[in-house]
């Protein structure tokens, strides 16, 4: 076996199987088997060692024999026949006949108990036609844990009935599977005709969507619910929000999507869809209204725990705070040196974890950039707050009309997140919901419609100044006399129509549930609010109304979102080009390698491009020549692949990871670079070598194997441009 191994490779001056053994041992497999399809013999192989060297275990003449031998001692007696049925010497070379391959899952002893284990089998190909490989990883963890997810996994019917009084619809999805549930629609979203159950909810938005999403957002959010954008952006905070327009009553209503990552169940997420229609009209309304400057700055120093008011050109700042964790020792409220003095007080004042994140954001030059191309920058991390975390956000802005200064605000928004957390964590029971979702509202009332008997119970300091008793005989009388106090005018008699008795349990009929949207009168001040009443199906005798303050919501969403949007796109941004960097490039890699595994990646072509004489550039005009040169290669590649993801991996060096129409129409794509590179060449354009390499499921188990040949082929075509160059040259 070892000389009929030696001799292939001396022959073909490469050593191929243990190239497959490296690249099988980097996915995480602990042995590798060489079997010899000529005389059963066999090697194992295994990584060891600090540098994960692969290292001979043990050899053997009969592989065939020897596995019933081992099946019978160490494979788990369940398995046993079945293991054995599958290394049937004739079962074997049938399920590898034609290039193809086997996996299966099995148990081994251990100790009393057993470790789940899988292999993979596969024969060789070219030189290595003469061996089949066997491929055995531990995945006892992973099945462990999937087994005690089914165990505690419990219905969430009852707390999508619960919720369903505020959404549209709720979806309980299964990340891995892509399996999903649809709970209690509305009546308007029934209409809509959308599956309440199916096995891939991914699939499913891209085929749903049209003509229930409203076309202007029709990209952004089928793009946000693929499978991978989701998992990105439930990442940092186990919560994702966005807000689009959706067919509902027969016209474009904007509504929010919030998915939240089950706590306990990372691979399951539940998404709801709430119509928020009336409320993003009353804020843009209001947005309209507020033009002066100086209404936002009392707005904001009203909210802001810190202010700082900073010369760009000078670095002199000014603070602004009435709280006294961020008072300086020495009493100072005037600065000079704001970038360099920033630094000192980032260590002191924000969380250990977060200090390298606002570090970036306070570079000077990136600050200003955003803010130019912007308008503003926003960003939620967690400030020191004497020992505990306590999470902020911050807003950078540039006043109207002056280039000069920047104001950065820093308002506290730790109760907001720590809420929307304990609801996401607490999610188990339905009393634990009620609990979690009490902190949305200003108020809720408990009453009985057939006696008048109510309870108020109220967290909001503001909302109990009205005063409201905390219990009460005549709900509807002393709802109407209050409102003439607390309505705001305009909203008064249309308030007093629909609270009356007789209105609001007309109302409640069939869904069970009913909103308003209407103006409460808080600290003279007129704030939209939103009232839910809703009938407990196990309680006929009852309903609940709760009152939610809606005024700021909206902002903390976008606040939230503008946030994890400049991290991501920071982490992820070559800077001279703005494509995808090569940190990106691995993310993608990393997940379709997953894929790959899991048996559900779909068809992609990945296209090496080296951009040609950027060093006799560099040479002979200089590096910001270099630069341009790059940044005109970029350019070529990015209208030539225009739906495809472009990565800068290398100082020349280009990936396109193509899909979809792209890779369809590839053949017509290379043609087209060809034809504009030969332009190129003549003309003393840039030009780059390019190669392409498309996907094999038969035989590529991860990324890198695509890109290899995508590689070669770039520099067979590199070999081309310079004889092309020669023949220009004579």
């Amino acid at each position: 076996m070892d000389e009929l191994l030696n001799n292939i490779s001396v022959l073909n001056k490469e050593t191929l199987t243990f190239v497959r053994l490296a690249t099988a041992l980097a996915d995480d497999y602990e042995s590798i088997f060489v079997i010899s399809t000529e005389d059963d013999s066999y090697v194992e192989y295994a990584a060891g060692g600090k540098n994960k060297e692969l290292r001979r275990r043990y050899a053997g003449d009969d592989f065939y024999s020897d596995v019933v031998v081992f099946c019978n001692k160490m494979v788990y007696k369940d398995d046993r026949e079945v293991f054995r049925e599958k290394f049937v010497k004739k079962n074997v070379m049938d399920a590898v006949e034609g290039r193809r391959s086997f996996t299966f899952t099995y148990r081994l002893m251990d100790g009393d108990s057993y470790k789940y284990y899988a292999l993979k089998t596969i024969r060789g190909t070219g030189v290595d036609d003469g061996f089949i490989f066997v491929g055995v990883r531990n995945i006892d963890e992973e099945m462990r844990r999937e087994r005690r997810a089914q165990i505690e996994r419990k219905t969430y019917s009852d707390i999508a009935g619960s919720l369903a009084t505020q959404f549209e619809v709720i979806y309980y999805v299964d990340m891995i599977t892509g399996g999903f549930t649809e709970y209690s629609s509305s009546k308007e979203f029934a209409k809509l005709g959308l599956r309440r159950f199916g096995r891939d909810f991914f699939n499913t938005v891209r085929e749903m969507c049209d003509g229930i999403i409203d076309p202007e957002d029709m990209d952004r959010v089928v793009s946000a619910l693929q499978r991978g954008n989701l998992l990105k952006a439930l990442k940092d905070n186990n919560y994702f929000t966005m807000t689009y327009r959706q067919m509902l009553s027969g016209r474009w209503q904007y509504v929010d999507l919030l998915a939240v990552r089950h706590i306990n169940s990372p691979e399951k997420v539940i998404i709801g869809v709430r119509n928020i229609d009336e409320k993003v009209k009353c804020e843009n309304a209001a947005a309209e209204e507020r033009e002066r400057y100086s209404h936002i700055a009392r707005a904001l120093a009203s909210r802001y725990e810190i202010i700082y008011y900073v010369n760009i050109k000078t670095e002199e700042y000014v603070v602004y705070s009435a709280d006294k964790l961020y008072t300086t020792p020495d009493g100072n409220e005037i600065g000079y040196k704001f970038f360099e003095e920033s630094s000192k007080y980032i260590t002191r004042f924000v969380w250990h974890e977060d200090v390298e994140k606002v570090t970036g954001l306070l570079d000077k030059q990136r600050l200003i950039y955003e803010l130019e191309h912007t308008g503003s920058l926003t960003m939620t991390f967690r400030q020191n707050n004497w020992g505990t975390p306590q999470y902020v956000t911050m807003l950078a802005v540039r006043p109207k009309n002056d280039k000069d200064h920047i104001l950065m605000g820093v308002f506290n928004v730790d109760a907001q997140i720590r809420r929307e957390q304990k609801m996401a964590a607490e999610a188990e029971s339905y009393s634990e919901i009620v609990m979690a979702m009490a902190q949305m509202y200003e108020v809720i009332y408990h009453v009985n419609i057939e006696t008048g008997e109510y309870r108020e119970y109220s967290h909001s300091e503001k909302y109990s100044k009205i005063g409201v008793g905390v219990t009460g005989r005549d709900f509807f009388g002393d709802t109407q006399r209050n409102m003439k106090r607390d309505i705001y005018p305009e909203d008064l008699p249309m308030m007093q129509e629909e609270m009356k008795k007789e209105n609001l349990l007309e109302n409640l009929k069939g869904i069970g549930s009913y909103s308003l949207n209407y103006r409460l009168m808080l600290d003279g001040e007129p704030r939209y609010v939103t009232l839910f009443a809703m009938k407990p199906k196990a309680d006929s005798q009852h309903i609940i109304i709760a009152v939610a303050n809606v005024d700021s919501s909206r902002k903390r969403e976008l606040a939230y979102k503008a946030a994890l949007g400049d991290a991501r796109d920071m982490a992820n941004r070559d800077e001279l080009t703005g494509v995808k960097n090569k940190h990106a490039f691995a993310q993608y890699e990393m997940e379709t390698d997953k894929q790959v595994e899991m048996g559900v990646c779909e068809d992609f072509a990945v296209l090496v491009a080296d951009v040609n004489g950027l060093k006799r550039v560099n040479d002979t005009k200089g590096h910001l020549a270099g630069d341009e040169y790059i940044k005109s290669a970029c350019k070529l590649i990015c209208t030539t692949f225009k739906h495809s993801p472009v990565f800068r991996v290398g100082g020349d060096e280009f990936v396109v990871m193509m899909k979809g129409s792209d890779l369809q129409k590839s053949a017509v794509l290379m043609k087209q670079l060809h034809d504009t590179m030969v332009h190129n060449i003549r003309t003393g354009m840039v030009t780059l070598a390019a190669g392409i390499s498309f996907f094999d499921s038969t035989k590529d188990m991860h990324v890198q194997d695509v890109f290899d040949r995508a590689d070669n082929a770039m520099y067979e075509d590199k070999k081309k441009y310079h004889v092309q160059q020669s023949a220009i040259a004579r």
